[in-house]
């Protein structure tokens, strides 16, 4: 269980960009006992550590400072003065990081839902005749995990819609 939250934790680090400030780790405990590491606390999960995230030194980039004939413009084609040219966002990676985003959303909540299907203690139920079954409380939360992958797919498609519509 250590091992696999440990390799979910690599592969979100791997996956998610480098971020320039400092950031707060987590690690909490979620509702259904499995202990996650975040960078935000999910809503009714345990703070059990917070720590300051290391950020790797960046190498340093050398800039010369242009001269006075660098810093003017060119002019434009018909001689009028051109403006300066500011990169613009484009709906296109925009569209490209909610996918990616909507995606992590997806697996978290599968993995959220394979944790969850282990009954808690209590949502097993003895019988007379000797057996179990499992308490409504156990349904409720199970269906509730379930809302949330559905939730999660329907935001990756509604992401996959918007890059089609972008393109």
């Amino acid at each position: 269980m250590l091992r696999l939250t440990f390799h979910l934790l690599i592969a979100m680090v791997c996956v998610s960009p480098c971020v320039a400030t400092a950031q707060s780790i987590f690690k909490v405990q979620l509702p259904d006992g499995s202990i996650m590491f975040t960078d935000t606390p999910p809503p009714g999960a345990k703070v059990l550590e917070e720590r300051e995230a290391k950020s790797s030194p960046r190498p340093a980039v050398r800039t010369t400072t242009p001269t006075n004939a660098a810093r003017q413009p060119m002019p434009g084609p018909l001689g009028e003065p051109a403006q300066p040219s500011a990169p613009k966002a484009r709906p296109i990676d925009a569209a490209m990081q909610e996918i990616d985003a909507a995606e992590r959303a997806v697996q978290v909540a599968k993995r959220r839902l394979e944790l969850g299907r282990e009954p808690l203690p209590g949502e097993r139920l003895g019988l007379a005749g000797g057996g179990s079954r499992l308490s409504p409380e156990y349904e409720a939360r199970v269906a509730g995990l379930e809302r949330e992958v559905s939730d999660a797919e329907a935001r990756l498609t509604k992401a996959h819609a918007a890059r089609n519509a972008a393109r």
